[in-house]
């Protein structure tokens, strides 16, 4: 079916032709140029399209034929092409979009930037999308940055809403953020009363490090009367960034009220630690007078009493949800999750895993939430200090989900937390073998090697390759700092343990940051360090034998 209708699009191709006597050894070629292309053979099919296109009145055959030899990559027969094509149909802005596509490639940024500019200047609403697409596909190269701020300089970017944001996305792309902040400011001043511009002068000023800009537009947006609800989680999500979510919550309490905006309302005041408001928006949703009650909010519910930490009400309202018979096995699966949390937080632990063993062996089918409840189970008995048990639930889950990379992870921790580090690094080889680029298990266990064995330079090695993929991770900076430390290398190990530090304050890597400024003669600051860390975690094991090696 496939080649049928290949031979009845080379057939449309070559009737425009006004060379009749050349016409079958014209269609031999072109569907040999096809048949080339379907099968990725792209050198071979630019050059039949090419000479096809050569003989041909047809402005359809030219212009594929341009776009195999740009997608062959052959600069010659694209050029080719083009000058057929723009012979044909000299005023096609496709025509113009090529031209600039390939002068791009050459890196003649002069050229691009006048097609570009034609492209944006010709008739049409949508005709900047042309310029755009031309700029994005070839933005690996340097040429297409560099014509991107020439027009950016010349304001030739359309002033619509759309084309501006198109083309300030490609410049932040391009870490051209200056650029995109010039975009952003001329959009706010043509827009004022749009609350888009201000949002995305916002982003590009938080990302630039402009905090107090980036709070003055978003003020800016909130202020105007056509916000819907996601620009307003939007904006609320950037004051939550910035530090302040008990103003992201104040945002979200204006205008209408759905789930996503409740459920953020109820987690930004979570994290501001506002009881009085959480009671109130606690009151505000019990007192809606839909009724029945949706799944929805049966799970907010649930979770704001949970965050007011009355655990009695939060088990109650996730049993309504389980017995409903018009959820997914999804949603039951979560909630089955949070009302074994609500047991434990509580005080009835022995009920928690209950329930956790009652919904493993319910024969339900959403893994994911099944998974969870062995996860949940193993975590709820390390808090308790019942390790072996908790072992024995990853066990129990790896026998039904066997290879399960949670599992895994979790069994590996655990038995390291026992001693068993021989059995920990095997599992954590296998979770390598798995998934031999995942970032956190290269520096699981890289840490375990340079933390409980003498394999140094492999452990350093796999932390390296880690901290490669994500340089600026407190974890993989703290695995770095505690390797060179094991090698000798004290004040290096020092750099990278005080960056993980300012990154994340956690109390173990203020246990390693404290032993490498004491191993350096700066006792009295490992001592502040080391008290830091007992206030964010006094029973972290690390700091805890850390303290007691040197401050006995």
């Amino acid at each position: 079916m496939l080649r049928l209708l290949l031979l009845g699009v080379c057939i449309v191709y070559l009737l425009a032709s006004p060379r009749p006597a050349a016409a079958d050894d014209d269609l031999l070629a072109l569907l040999s140029g096809e048949f080339a292309l379907q099968e990725g053979r792209y050198a071979e099919a630019a050059r039949a399209y090419v000479a096809a296109a050569e003989n041909s009145e047809a402005v359809a055959l030219s212009e594929r034929a341009a776009r195999v030899a740009l997608l062959a990559k052959d600069a010659d027969l694209a050029e080719r092409a083009l000058a057929r094509w723009t012979t044909l149909a000299p005023d096609a802005l496709a025509v113009r979009q090529m031209a600039a596509v390939l002068a791009l490639r050459r890196g003649d940024v002069d050229l691009a930037t006048r097609e570009l500019t034609a492209l944006l200047k010709a008739e049409g609403e949508d005709n900047w999308k042309l310029a755009l697409q031309a700029l994005a596909g070839e933005r690996a190269g340097a040429a297409a940055g560099a014509a991107l701020e020439r027009l950016i300089a010349a304001d030739a970017i359309p002033p619509g809403i759309d084309a501006t944001m198109g083309f300030g996305g490609l410049a932040q792309a391009l870490d051209q953020d200056a650029a995109a902040a010039t975009l952003a400011e001329r959009l706010a001043e043509r827009h004022p009363m749009r609350p888009q511009p201000w949002l995305w002068r916002a982003e590009i000023a938080h990302r630039r490090g402009e905090e107090e800009a980036a709070l003055a537009a978003i003020q800016r947006a909130l202020a105007l009367p056509d916000l819907d609800t996601g620009m307003r989680l939007g904006a609320a999500a950037m004051l939550n960034e910035l530090g302040r979510p008990a103003d992201a919550a104040q945002a979200l309490a204006q205008g209408e009220q759905e789930d996503a905006t409740l459920a953020a309302r109820a987690a930004y005041l979570a994290r501001a630690e506002d009881s009085a408001a959480l009671a109130a928006l606690y009151a505000e949703v019990l007192g809606e007078e839909a009724q029945p009650r949706s799944p929805e909010r049966l799970m907010l519910l649930g979770q704001l009493a949970e965050l007011r930490e009355a655990f009695t009400d939060a088990r109650d309202w996730y049993q309504r949800l389980i017995d409903r018979d018009d959820i997914d096995d999804g949603l039951r699966g979560q909630a089955q999750l949070r009302r074994a949390v609500a047991l434990e937080r509580g005080g009835d632990l022995d009920a928690a895993l209950a329930s956790l063993h009652a919904y493993q062996g319910s024969g339900g089918e959403h893994g994911e939430s099944l998974v969870g409840a062995h996860l949940l189970e193993a975590e709820l008995l390390i808090r308790s200090h019942r390790h072996e048990d908790a072992l024995a639930a990853y066990d129990r889950g790896l026998s039904t989900f066997e290879d399960d990379p949670d599992l895994l992870y979790g069994r590996a921790l655990g038995l390291e937390r026992l001693d068993r580090v021989d059995e920990a690094i095997a599992t954590l080889r296998r979770l390598l073998e798995l998934d031999p680029d995942n970032a956190d298990v290269m520096n699981a266990l890289g840490y375990t090697l340079a933390d409980r064995t003498d394999q140094l330079d492999e452990a350093r090695e796999l932390i390296e390759q880690a901290l490669a993929q994500r340089p600026d991770n407190a974890a993989i900076l703290d695995s770095m700092g505690w390797v060179l430390f094991r090698q000798g290398q004290t004040q290096e190990a020092l750099t990278h343990l005080r960056r993980a530090f300012e990154l994340q304050r956690d109390a173990e890597i203020a246990a390693h940051l404290g032993e490498v400024l004491w191993r350096l003669g700066e006792t009295d600051e490992a001592r502040s360090i080391w008290r830091l860390g007992e206030e964010l975690d006094a029973d972290n094991r690390a700091l805890k034998s850390t303290i007691e090696r040197y401050l006995p």
